[in-house]
């Protein structure tokens, strides 16, 4: 076939594949627009989904008569005017593809009225086919019709899911600008019943209970942060909201809405220590920066984004929540820290040596061994035993499978892991440690040879400046293999050659990362490794000593790798498993 130039509708709908996904994307454009134009109202009705019915309503600037055709041509749009402008783009759109795109796959409507106009102007386009412009009664704004998407391309329209689906992909793109959009209006009707309902005057908490869910919603951590130019607010779910996957993290960016990876993994950073691996809460992130130090004009969905400065914004996300989560009540539980929770209700039982409990009289044998064990199998596990003036350690434990201490406190009943107890007490000493310079190394008595590639010698060398700062000398012994010389003297349960390979693993992972990232790492893995294991036998008086010592964490919920730490039964918890209470 000889090459020849493709007539303007087949261009219109070959862009509109990337531009024009589902109905949910021409709700997103078409409300992206209104918001563009200036409107505090905007209404959107739908039908089947949005497969037949799609309407969207504002109270906006309008759009003047002779400008209607404009309005669905191909790269036609008010946003741009020279190339300049493309390095700090403030508004959703500039490329001028939208409706041309939407027009080019659909049977659309616009009736358009500006402030000043003495009358309301409609046009309409066909599958691309543009009719004539005519007066018609309306009101100021802009209301625009779609109707029949894909009607006449059936490859696309067999690829739409079913109604119901495709509803809740409109509803999810509404919501998610009308979280970010304070001042403006919200509705959206399916099939002449109202699904959302966002007042002007409802602020941003207002907006996180209506759309997240009342209960989510008030118990959102707020977390703000100013840093030069860039200014970082967020809300996040209390920890019980936890999902697998990020489908319920919204995050923003000058008021766009963004599922950049890059942005996500920010936040991954920021929040791995509250939440089990790969599970997120529900997150609300919006970002405020220059447009001319963002680049949005990555893809045509305009989801993707490019920073100026990477370093500076990621590096904002995580300190910002990192600091946030730390001092909100996720950090400690609403029952107090481990330091506070430990009180008894007085007189309410009395505890006998040989594992026997008395109450109101009577005597029952527990429901699990003492946990006394003999004194050669704790000494194999034993900890570093530190002492504290306050009483935590008080009072009768029950150890649960060599794993779990069982104690009562005031507001019920709390099960503590003890690897995930261990492993954030180490972390958060390690961490004090280098905070003041005080890390105190172990030399080992013969340096511990671990067989390596050279490529592997030279990249932990490459970093051994940095482990060094936590305690961990490692030297080359050849030139095959890493000698390690010495340990932090408060892990006692590190194994040289796991460490050395998992500091190798990180290392690798971690290649272009910031030294500040590679000793976080390195930290976590080795509060883990040098942690007591579930099973491993420890003497009650090392049980104490290891309370004692997460007595007041500034973070006891979670382990260094989000699994919780502590698990709380409330009375009422205990008395709904028992049928005492509805």
């Amino acid at each position: 076939m000889k090459i020849q130039r493709l007539n303007r509708i087949v261009v219109d709908q070959i862009a509109a594949g990337e531009v024009v996904e589902r109905p949910a994307s021409v709700v997103k454009e078409l409300v992206e627009n209104a918001l563009d134009s200036g409107a505090t109202r905007i209404e959107v009705i739908l039908k089947e989904g949005g497969l037949r019915w799609i309407e969207v309503r504002d109270n906006g600037g309008g759009i003047p008569p002779e400008e209607l055709p404009l309005a669905v041509a191909s790269h036609a749009t008010s946003k741009l005017l020279v190339p300049e402008d493309l390095e700090a783009i403030a508004s959703f759109g500039f490329r001028g593809e939208a409706l041309a795109s939407i027009a080019a796959v659909s049977r659309l409507q616009i009736l358009s009225k500006t402030q000043d106009a003495p009358s309301a102007y409609a046009m309409q386009v066909s599958f691309g086919e543009v009719g004539a412009v005519r007066e018609a009664p309306g009101g100021s704004g802009t209301r625009i019709r779609v109707e029949d998407l894909f009607a006449q391309l059936p490859a696309r329209l067999k690829f739409m899911k079913r109604p119901s689906t495709e509803l809740n992909h409109c509803i999810s793109w509404v919501e998610r600008l009308a979280l970010v959009h304070e001042g403006v209006s919200f509705t959206l009707h399916h099939e002449d019943r109202l699904s959302l309902d966002i007042p002007a005057d409802a602020d941003l908490s207002a907006r996180c209970s209506l759309i997240y869910g009342k209960g989510i919603g008030q118990k959102m951590v707020r977390v703000q942060k100013q840093r030069d130019s860039l200014h970082l607010d967020a809300r996040i779910g209390p920890p019980e909201s936890a999902q697998r996957g990020a489908r319920r993290v919204d995050l923003f960016l000058n008021g766009r809405w963004v599922r950049d990876a890059r942005l996500l993994g920010a936040v991954r950073q920021g929040i791995k220590e509250f939440v089990p691996p790969g599970h997120y809460p529900v997150v609300f992130l919006s970002l405020h920066l220059p447009p001319s130090r963002v680049d949005v004009n990555v893809h045509p969905q305009k989801t993707e984004v490019r920073f100026r400065d990477e370093r500076l914004v990621f590096g904002s996300i995580v300190n910002a929540l990192k600091q946030g989560l730390s001092d909100s009540t996720w950090a400690t539980r609403s029952a107090g820290s481990i330091g506070d929770s430990h009180r008894r209700a007085e007189g309410r039982y009395r505890y006998f040596e040989g594992g026997t409990v008395e109450r109101a009289g009577q005597k029952d044998a527990f429901f699990s061994e003492s946990s006394s064990v003999d004194s050669s199998e704790a000494r194999e596990a034993s900890l570093p035993m530190e002492t504290h003036p306050d009483d935590v350690g008080k009072g009768k434990l029950i150890s649960v499978a060599r794993t779990y201490l069982v104690r009562e406190v005031e507001a019920g009943l709390e099960i503590i892991d003890q690897h995930a107890l261990h492993e954030r007490v180490n972390l958060e000493e390690l961490r004090r440690d280098i905070q003041n310079s005080v890390v105190h190394s172990q030399p080992l008595l013969v340096p511990e040879l671990v067989d390596v590639s050279r490529a592997d010698l030279n990249l932990l060398l490459s970093h051994a400046d940095i482990f060094l700062t936590m305690g961990v000398k490692i030297e080359a012994f050849g030139e095959t293999t890493a000698a390690l010389h010495a340990v932090p003297a408060r892990l006692t349960h590190l194994k040289p050659q796991s460490l050395v390979q998992d500091l190798l693993e990180i290392a690798e992972e971690n290649r272009d990362a910031r030294p500040e990232k590679i000793q976080e790492e390195a930290l976590f893995s080795m509060a883990c490794r040098g942690a007591v294991m579930a099973g491993d036998h420890l003497a009650e008086e090392d049980l104490r000593s290891l309370l004692q010592r997460g007595a007041h964490l500034p973070q006891d919920r979670t382990c260094a790798h989000g699994r919780p730490v502590r698990v709380l039964l409330s009375l009422d918890d205990l008395e709904k498993a028992f049928y005492r209470k509805s």
